[in-house]
């Protein structure tokens, strides 16, 4: 058997080693870059389009796989279940590492591969596994989806194999870490839960402990509740004891994995240890900076009409927006056989693609922020810590024993303990109490983005709104635009139906709060070919006020739905162009409605006087060359908003109030700096004088924020997760790009969030980094983007290719047609039965 390129090997390192170890890892990591170049090095002697030849007896008869110049697989095959093998088989190709650790991570797996440092997180997500039924389960996202599943994990294993013989090399990622990927089960995918986007338990603990230490109406400084809403203590319900550390096994069941040389070598650090060292202010700020998260972290879509577009045909264009990741969160790939021509973009974990378009429809999606979670608690028998009250009865707490294996050490056993609502998150045996975790991302057919295998093959509108029958999770505005003119926006997603509370606080779990059933996807918003000539969303609240039902309360803010809004009504000869400018669009609404709001005149201070003037005669761009742009960004969430909630809550509750970027929910402060000056309250009017005066001038007395452009301030922050591990001479080989300033913030369409509650500065930790615009009916003219590129190995020209063209808010064509994917094809796989 021929020898893998790399070797894995030991990463156990002593303190008295060290220095043997790093070159260790340096020498590795050369050869890595080595492997990686070599393809170049040989380039002159061979042709324009480098041809690889691999058997795959799984497949009945041969596919291709031909790459493009900007990266994009275009796949090939006769049958379906060819093309899911060959995506299966090019995801490993470009993104083993990635995939690989997302199914350690989801599985409970990580402590095999890393050692005992991950314990507690494989504990917490074991926990959150699904665990019903699995033959019911995959029949929940199409006729075909059990095949689809089969076939693309039977892709990525046979690559794995291909690893094993020394046929392919494997990524730097396993040598560095000195482990071998493991082989797939199409069942994992099914099991696999915790990487949704989950909400609103965050809020609701955090709420819950505002009323514990505070009272409920700051909390009215956290949020804006929409529709308009007053919640209360449900009946029976006490927050006095809830334990600070609640959340513990859920946070870390829905976080990512993050290295760091302590985790990997200190065998005597667990993350639990690490937890209970954590204050109370970290705590609270960390739940209520996810809760903001939860929220904020959204994306744009629309579609258009023909009666308003220059050539007479659809446009649709869909963002949607996640955490900044090395690899992308996405991977653009085509899939074509005999029965589909589908091309767009998907979770590298799954077959298909979810936004995209298949020759006959383009459809893309934005999160609906339904409330699909709730906290419960339970008295638990004084006599017998294993039963919880339920209906008046003492039920038996379910118990499942697992066994997590552990590198360097003896496997490590657990008991994962369930209520009738979900897993057991803590035990409070002092108060003898259990807390639970009621997830809908844990029902039947709730495995995130799988069910687009239903509807990437509709050919009318009818075909894919049926299919959006399955689509539970997450919760989406799905847009959708066709060659027949027809848009539309529907909205999908499993929605409890809470009958006696609002879902907005933890509840008891004696029976008395309940989901009845999940609301009807026709009780959800839609619209269809609408007279205005568009449909947007924007993750805004976009239902009536006036539903009989609690769907959910916490939303962005509808900034962005609104400057769409207002771009979308404003002209009748949209084109491809204009939808990229608006996906680019960095005008702020918070900040033209915020200087508009504060009269000249007030403001008596010369200099703080001119400092409003300068923000008057500056154009509301976030741009990346805008002074101005920082200044505002500095002052309203640095000074401005902190100032203004601390005269209304004492400094102990600042770590509840956090959001993302600053403290206190923006549309309410903006609210409250109009109303001061509307006001005919002449003590209202001189207290927000004084605190705009004292902001302005405390801002401006440091002279960066005055002459520092936007874009320096707001550079992306993209890392390699390894990066921890590297030492710094290699950080740049897998982080090669340098200074990507952003322009926008998070209230732009062009969305790029800073996050400076947690990173202490203003670089971009999220945002749009796949985009797409659609032109219906003549699909080569459609553009993508997909930053920081299509590829996860480091030595690929097409792991940041895309870095500079996504920083500059640029595009590249998505090639439809075989003639244009021909002649831009620049490698090509052939996988042969």
């Amino acid at each position: 058997m021929k020898q893998p390129i790399f070797k894995g090997g030991s990463r156990r390192v002593s303190q008295t080693a060290s220095g043997t170890a790093s070159h260790r890892r340096v020498a590795k990591i050369a050869a890595s870059m080595l492997v990686g170049l070599l393809p170049f090095m040989l380039k002159a002697d061979e042709p324009s389009v480098k041809t690889t030849e691999l058997t795959a007896a799984q497949l009945s008869k041969p596919a291709t796989i031909q790459i493009d110049k900007y990266g994009i697989a275009h796949i090939s095959a006769s049958s379906d279940d060819d093309v899911y093998f060959a995506q299966g088989f090019n995801i490993a190709r470009e993104r083993l590492w990635q995939i690989d650790l997302w199914r350690r991570k989801g599985l409970g797996l990580l402590s095999q591969a890393f050692g005992p440092a991950f314990i507690e997180q494989d504990k917490a997500s074991r926990l959150f596994l699904f665990r019903g039924d699995m033959d019911h389960e995959r029949w929940q996202y199409g006729y075909h989806a059990a095949s689809a599943l089969e076939h693309f994990v039977a892709g990525i294993n046979h690559y794995i194999d291909l690893i094993s013989e020394g046929s392919v090399p494997l990524p730097s990622e396993f040598t560095l870490l000195g482990y071998q990927p493991l082989k797939w089960h199409a069942d994992d995918i099914l099991k696999i839960r915790s990487h949704g986007l989950s909400r609103n338990v965050n809020s609701e603990v955090t709420r819950a402990k505002l009323i514990r230490d505070f009272s409920l109406e700051l909390d009215a400084l956290r949020v804006k509740l929409e529709p308009q809403h007053t919640t209360s203590v449900p009946k029976g319900a006490s927050y006095d004891t809830l334990p600070n550390d609640v959340l513990k096994l859920y946070t870390l069941a829905t976080s990512g994995v993050r290295f760091s040389d302590e985790q990997i070598e200190a065998a005597s650090k667990t993350l639990a240890n690490i937890q209970q060292g954590k204050s109370l202010l970290q705590q609270v700020e960390s739940e209520a900076l996810a809760a903001s998260a939860q929220r904020q972290l959204g994306s744009n879509n629309w579609a258009i009409s023909p009666s308003k577009t220059a050539t007479g045909r659809p446009i649709l264009a869909s963002d949607p927006h996640r955490v900044n990741t090395v690899p992308s969160g996405r991977y653009a790939v085509h899939l074509k056989s005999d029965t589909m021509n589908v091309i767009g973009a998907g979770e590298p974990y799954i077959p298909g693609v979810s936004l995209g378009h298949n020759g006959h429809i383009a459809f893309g999606f934005t999160v609906f922020s339904a409330d699909q979670e709730d906290l419960y608690f339970y008295d638990v028998n004084p006599s017998d810590g294993q039963a919880y009250k339920y209906h008046h009865y003492w039920q038996p707490v379910d118990t499942i024993t697992e066994s997590i294996p552990v590198k360097g050490q003896a496997d490590e056993v657990v008991t994962l303990e369930f209520t009738v609502h979900g897993p057991v998150i803590y035990r409070d045996d002092t108060n003898k109490k259990l807390y639970a975790i009621r997830a809908a991302w844990l029902e039947p057919g709730m495995v995130p983005y799988l069910a687009s295998l239903e509807y990437q093959k509709a050919q009318s509108w009818w075909e894919y709104r049926f299919a959006l029958s399955a689509f539970k999770n997450p919760s989406e505005n799905h847009v959708y635009a066709d060659t027949r003119g027809n848009i539309a926006l529907k909205t999908a997603g499993y929605v409890p139906y809470r009958d006696n509370w609002d879902g907005l606080l933890p509840v008891p779990g004696n029976g008395e709060y309940e989901w009845f059933w999940r609301l009807p996807i026709d009780f959800l918003p839609y619209q269809h070919n609408p007279s205005k000539g568009w449909v947007a969303s924007a993750n805004e609240m976009n239902f009536s006020s006036s539903m009989p039902f609690h769907i959910g309360y916490e939303w962005a803010g509808d900034y962005r739905y609104r400057r769409i809004a207002e771009v979308l009504e404003s002209s009748n000869d949209h084109s491809i162009a204009k939808s990229l400018a608006l996906q680019a669009d960095t005008l702020s609404l918070p900040a033209k409605e915020l200087v508009a709001a504060i009269p000249l005149a007030k403001i008596t201070n010369p200099i703080a006087q001119q400092l409003l003037i300068n923000l008057q005669l500056w154009d509301k761009h976030m741009s990346r060359s805008s002074t101005q742009a920082n200044f505002f960004s500095k002052w309203w969430h640095r000074y401005l908003r902190p100032t203004i909630v601390s005269t209304l809550a004492p400094n102990e509750a600042f770590p509840y109030l956090a959001d993302l970027s600053s403290f206190g929910d923006q549309a309410v402060l903006l609210d409250m700096v109009a109303a001061a000056f509307n006001s005919d309250n002449v003590t209202a009017q001189e207290q927000m004088v004084s605190l705009i005066t004292n902001t302005l001038l405390a801002c401006a007395s440091d002279s960066a924020n005055l002459t520092t452009p936007w874009g320096q301030s707001h550079t992306a922050r993209l890392v390699h997760p390894l990066t921890p591990l590297l030492p710094e001479a290699y950080h740049s080989y897998f982080n090669p790009w340098q200074d990507l300033q952003r322009g926008g913030s998070m209230d732009t369409v062009n969305a790029n969030w800073h996050a400076y509650n947690l990173t202490k500065d203003f670089s971009t930790v999220a945002g749009t980094t796949w985009r797409m615009v659609i032109d219906v009916g003549q699909w080569d003219n459609s553009r993508v983007m997909n930053a920081p590129g299509q590829s996860g190995d480091p030595s690929s020209p097409f792991y940041q290719n895309l870095a500079q063209q996504w920083a500059a808010d640029e595009s590249i064509p998505l090639f439809y047609s075989s003639k244009l994917i021909n002649d831009n094809t620049v490698e090509q796989i052939k996988l042969m039965p």
